[in-house]
């Protein structure tokens, strides 16, 4: 098995994207703000925005190459290790505690992928219309790129977790 990394989210692509974007986001306002005093608003939080659009991806790459779980979480890791392998295969593993491990993370999944639609469409869609508005149109199209991405991720996210769903689900027959 490969080397499991750490990650502070259980949930499937593009969620922990997301969530971070979110967070540094959020984050992100308030220094813009202390050090843009003379900016406008609208600058200020469309900055913002765009530094979490790259921090977020920046934290999710570097945490997923570097991160290291905790010993007391190391099963729950190597779980998730076999779902996310399982997802990307498109089938489940052929031993009993793989499938359970993969049955066990495939709400996690599910809710990753739906979180990450959703938020991503909340998230950068009034970031789009507020760079327009603002004749910011390269952030938009930056912005859009981006929400494209997350919506074709989720997808794809979703279609292997129905599709792993649906291979460990037994066959009912007469």
């Amino acid at each position: 098995m490969a080397n499991p990394r750490g990650s502070l989210l259980r949930l499937g692509a593009p969620g922990p994207y997301v969530v971070h974007t979110l967070i540094f986001g959020i984050a992100s306002v308030p220094v813009r703000l202390w050090l843009d005093r003379d900016g406008s608003l609208p600058a200020v939080v469309l900055e913002s925005g765009l530094n979490a659009v790259i921090w977020g991806l920046l934290f999710v790459f570097l945490l997923g190459r570097f991160g290291k779980p905790r010993r007391v979480e190391a099963e729950r890791v190597a779980a998730w290790a076999v779902t996310e392998t399982a997802l990307r295969r498109g089938e489940p593993p052929a031993d009993e505690a793989g499938r359970a491990a993969v049955a066990d993370n495939l709400a996690a999944v599910r809710r990753g992928a739906l979180f990450g639609a959703v938020g991503g469409v909340v998230l950068l869609g009034p970031l789009i219309v507020l760079a327009i508005r603002t004749g910011w149109e390269f952030a938009a199209a930056g912005f859009g790129i981006i929400l494209v991405a997350i919506l074709a991720e989720a997808v794809r996210t979703g279609r292997r977790e129905r599709r792993l769903r649906a291979a460990l689900t037994p066959v009912q027959g007469g």
